[in-house]
């Protein structure tokens, strides 16, 4: 976890802590609820809960999203925007009457400075979780380029992390979690591994090799209307041919699966290999759905 998450989800433990030794204060003594009422309720709201919260989302949603935060940097600032807002508009509210004479201003310029905390953090949480543009494939990969999304767009890639030493990128979990957070460049020096040798294979691979491949007719066989899929079928193709196929391809891969380039050349056997996918199975699934379709007539 990172350092400012780590950070808000502590300052809101100690939040909590306070609120906690407040409630049971105005429990005890009830006559002090006019001045403790509202320094409870914030430290708990603003203090306790938003904390809580940002730390947990600002840690958890880039990663399920697999993007980065709009404004990174931004954490920081919300850090310490709330943390002043919130301490100052408890300290005037416990100095005296708020609601009037230079309290007033004071108080007014603590709750901008919390609001603007509340904006950075809308900002960085709402667009984390919209959907990313898509641009032209990439004609090189380089080491900043996070690891999932490069297996997603080049499929033929998996098998080259996977012999140099990335075991745990065959774990279809593992890719949709952490390897859309880490750097190529992170990950070869997390394994040991010389980044420049593995780009330079890797780039081989995807580039160079896939083309004299296509090239040579290789990669996979189209469908026409009327056949059975094969495990050397393509998957655009069998998509296109048949459409209903692609609910098979949804159950076992995910939705994501076909914001992907790699399943116009794919085969069916090279991505249920990469999906950890019995073929067989999804084979039976697809021509079932195949043979369904074609009584149907759709």
């Amino acid at each position: 976890m990172d350092n400012t998450p780590r950070l808000f989800i502590k300052a809101g433990l100690i939040y909590a802590l306070i609120g906690a030794l407040l409630g049971i204060t105005l429990a005890v003594n009830p006559s002090l609820s006019h001045p403790l009422r509202f320094i409870h309720i914030h430290l708990n709201l603003v203090g306790f809960m938003t904390m809580m919260v940002a730390g947990v989302a600002y840690h958890v949603l880039p990663r399920f999203s697999a993007r980065t935060l709009p404004w990174p940097a931004g954490m920081k600032y919300h850090f310490i925007l709330q943390n002043v807002g919130l301490i100052g508009m408890v300290a005037v509210q416990g100095f005296g009457d708020w609601k009037g004479g230079p309290h007033q201003a004071y108080f007014i310029f603590f709750a901008i400075l919390t609001g603007l905390a509340f904006a950075i953090m809308f900002y960085n949480l709402y667009f984390v979780l919209s959907s990313a543009e898509e641009g032209p494939p990439p004609t090189e990969i380089t080491g900043d380029m996070k690891v999932g999304p490069v297996i997603d767009q080049f499929p033929q890639a998996l098998k080259i992390f996977i012999g140099s030493g990335f075991e745990a990128l065959a774990n279809p979990t593992a890719r949709k979690t952490f390897a859309r957070v880490i750097s190529i460049d992170k990950a070869c020096e997390k394994h040991g591994v010389s980044s420049i040798e593995f780009l330079e294979k890797l780039n081989k691979e995807i580039f160079e090799n896939s083309s004299e491949r296509d090239e040579a007719g290789s990669s996979g066989q189209e469908i026409q209307r009327g056949e059975m899929c094969e495990g050397d079928t393509r998957v655009g193709s069998l998509i296109t041919t048949y459409i209903t196929t692609k609910a098979v391809f949804e159950k076992h891969y995910g939705e994501s699966c076909f914001s992907c380039p790699g399943q116009v050349f794919e085969t069916v056997a090279q991505t249920a290999s990469m999906h950890n996918v019995d073929l067989e199975l999804i084979l039976r699934e697809i021509n079932s759905a195949i043979q369904n379709e074609l009584k149907t007539g759709e």
